[in-house]
């Protein structure tokens, strides 16, 4: 349900996004090759063009899951950038970046029945999704319609249902992405 809601979600923001022209789609294709799917829109604003708009979702496979031994299943990521080199969205950037991570985790308990005197262990799947607000950096290159940008910067949880004592409460993000203008 979730990823059909986030589909739905990125399809209604190109499609007005498209609308208003400048419309920019991307993905990373060493992500894609290990199992980590992903596409982001960016578009920049209309009076402004040297600021963006991105809107972006991934989702990991279940082998790429166990491999890496990870409980996170996928995300969506809204966030605004400013480019300060050019009056274009090219070059060098600053933004701001709000991310949800859909991620569940095993939380290991142990009880005692009286009746029968025996100790009871187990796994439970508990929700440890979360909401981040951060901050990149990073640097874009365009070559006629063609684009790679690349990003790193730091994010803090800011709602977690089920927090974990043992969890950083920041996160970091980055990533490279290959993309084509519209």
């Amino acid at each position: 349900m979730k990823k059909s809601i986030t589909i739905l979600a990125m399809i209604l923001s190109a499609t007005i996004m498209y609308a208003q022209g400048n419309l920019e789609v991307k993905a990373n294709p060493v992500g894609w090759a290990f199992g980590a799917t992903n596409i982001s829109l960016e578009m920049p604003l209309e009076h402004h063009k040297n600021i963006t708009l991105n809107a972006s979702a991934w989702h990991y496979s279940d082998r790429l899951i166990d491999a890496l031994d990870i409980s996170r299943k996928g995300g969506a990521s809204v966030g605004v950038r400013r480019y300060l080199l050019n009056n274009d969205d090219q070059g060098v950037f600053m933004g701001l970046a709000s991310r949800y991570i859909n991620s569940n985790a095993y939380s290991y308990y142990e009880t005692y029945d009286e009746t029968t005197g025996y100790w009871d262990y187990g796994y439970n799947e508990v929700d440890n999704s979360y909401l981040s607000l951060g901050f990149t950096v990073g640097y874009k290159l365009v070559y006629d319609r063609i684009t790679i940008d690349t990003f790193c910067g730091v994010g803090r949880k800011v709602y977690q249902p089920n927090p974990s004592r043992w969890e950083l409460p920041a996160e970091f993000m980055g990533g490279i992405n290959f993309g084509y203008r519209f």
